[in-house]
């Protein structure tokens, strides 16, 4: 049993987790998640944030998830500041595991020159969340599962590992990326630095201020990420953003 005290970390605001943001107070009071048990407050939050949310990139990884909810779309980091946020606003504790990852996930999304200029390594992200006495990995909410069944279709390989289309994972025929109280993946496949966990994201990103400092070294830049969009944009049906 965690003590209380140091679960209490797991539940503080923070800039980046505005949870008392009116626009995150209104939408629970919408769907209502705090009625519920806490196994089942994580599985609505996680398919809200999995489904609601499209995969795409926005300017910066490091945005309020206020701002995040405003954009209806969000990438690995994104999603996961997003889910955080949800999560302590109806007192589930979670934290954030910081990672690199290969550009190798994006392959065959965009052409081949947009490709290309992305940087080789992407800022990544996931959110743990702690219930009944352990910390369960949630980066399957980073896929709408539309997504992943669709590009799921378009590879021909049957099984073992894969990086491509959104997705880099161990064995492709056991995907998982539906909650049932374990664990989720879907890009871990394709991490080349583990930077291990922090409280929140905001500890990660001042941690590791210097290496990020320029973190277009580890983002793709406004021009490409609007070109990367578009594709993201295209493959979700999703209108381009302004």
């Amino acid at each position: 049993m965690m003590n209380l005290d140091v679960l209490n970390n797991f539940l503080e605001e923070t800039p980046l987790l505005n949870i008392h943001n009116v626009s995150i107070f209104v939408l629970n009071e919408t769907h209502g998640w705090k009625k519920h048990p806490p196994k089942k407050r994580t599985e609505e939050i996680y398919y809200f944030v999995q489904n609601s949310i499209a995969y795409a990139f926005p300017n910066a990884p490091f945005l309020p998830a206020s701002e995040i909810l405003s954009l209806g779309y969000g990438m690995s980091v994104s999603k996961a500041i997003l889910l955080m946020a949800l999560l302590r606003s109806v007192h589930i504790p979670c934290r954030f595991h910081g990672f690199l990852i290969k550009k190798d996930v994006l392959r065959d999304i965009p052409d081949s020159a947009t490709y290309k200029k992305i940087p080789p390594l992407i800022v990544h992200g996931w959110t743990e969340v702690f219930l009944n006495d352990q910390w369960i990995i949630l980066e399957g909410v980073t896929l709408p599962i539309t997504l992943v069944e669709m590009q799921r279709k378009k590879i021909h390989q049957e099984t073992g590992e894969f990086n491509g289309l959104g997705l880099g994972v161990h064995e492709l025929n056991h995907l998982i990326y539906r909650w049932n109280g374990h664990h989720t993946f879907i890009q871990r496949n394709a991490i080349l630095r583990d930077y291990s966990v922090f409280d929140s994201p905001d500890h990660f990103s001042m941690a590791f201020g210097n290496e990020l400092k320029d973190i277009r070294t580890y983002y793709p830049p406004k021009k490409i990420l609007k070109k990367l969009n578009k594709y993201l944009f295209s493959l979700q049906g999703m209108l381009p953003s302004t």
